[in-house]
């Protein structure tokens, strides 16, 4: 079958929002308590954040070429880096009070949840791509690119699920709640594997910009909304090495597994 790579692609795609979610279940063991702490929490949060920026789209967008980095290779992520961050400061400031105060925000939680949410959602997006080209890639030159890429987002997604799901369950929010909320952010991935997959040409020069976007906006929510947060609880020292926690954590994690 020619585009058997189209359903690979999906079934990876999904395979991996389940392993976003799955990141939040070791809050369901009662002596991991977020809300008792949530200044370390937001911490944490954001030391999660700040690391998979770095260290899953920073990195690799900069080292998509094989050759001595270049001013060339730079730009595109420095681009998308501004254009993330914009994006994410345009999104704050449409959420006013008087927004959030609507049935529908209402519904979908406080300021930080829902930026939390929508950057987490824009980071999947170049994940999915990069798994669509993967598989794109393995149907042309027989090489198993697909299945290696698709196994390190699934795994690098458990962490990322973590990382919503803490400053979900600080706020009250429930376990089963914080699951779909980590599944549902991650949901992207297989909504842009497929086209990515059948259009590799387009996407692949792309992936750059898509992975700086991601990262500006992670790393724009990370300062904004969780630093601040984490603050108002918590010492200027205790959010630092919770913050540090966090993105050792995210390092080890993806390193070991």
């Amino acid at each position: 079958m020619p585009y058997d790579f189209v359903i690979k692609s999906l079934v990876a795609g999904l395979i991996a929002s389940f392993a976003c979610g799955m990141g939040v279940f070791p809050l369901a063991f009662r002596g991991i308590d977020p809300a008792r702490h949530k200044g370390i929490a937001y911490g944490v949060a954001g030391g999660l954040m700040f690391s998979a920026s770095v260290y899953n789209l920073i990195m690799p967008g900069l080292t998509l070429q094989e050759h001595t980095l270049t001013l060339s290779d730079v730009v595109p992520v420095i681009f998308g880096i501004l254009l993330g961050s914009g994006f994410l400061w345009v999104t704050d400031r449409y959420l006013s009070p008087e927004r959030l105060a609507q049935g529908f925000w209402k519904r979908m939680g406080s300021r930080a949840q829902i930026l939390i949410f929508i950057a987490m959602a824009v980071h999947s997006i170049p994940e999915g791509v990069a798994v669509g080209v993967g598989y794109a890639s393995e149907a042309v030159y027989a090489n198993n690119l697909g299945n290696y890429i698709a196994l390190a987002i699934a795994i690098h997604n458990i962490p990322e699920g973590l990382a919503v799901g803490i400053p979900m369950r600080a706020a009250g929010a429930s376990l089963h709640r914080a699951f779909w909320a980590a599944f549902l952010t991650s949901l992207p991935q297989p909504l842009a594997a497929v086209p990515a997959g059948i259009a590799a040409w387009f996407f692949q020069p792309l992936m750059p910009v898509l992975m700086g976007f991601a990262a500006g906006a992670m790393i724009f929510l990370v300062i904004l909304e969780l630093i601040p947060e984490a603050l108002e609880s918590e010492s200027a020292g205790r959010t630092a090495w919770s913050f540090v926690a966090g993105f050792c954590l995210m390092l080890l994690v993806q390193v070991l597994l």
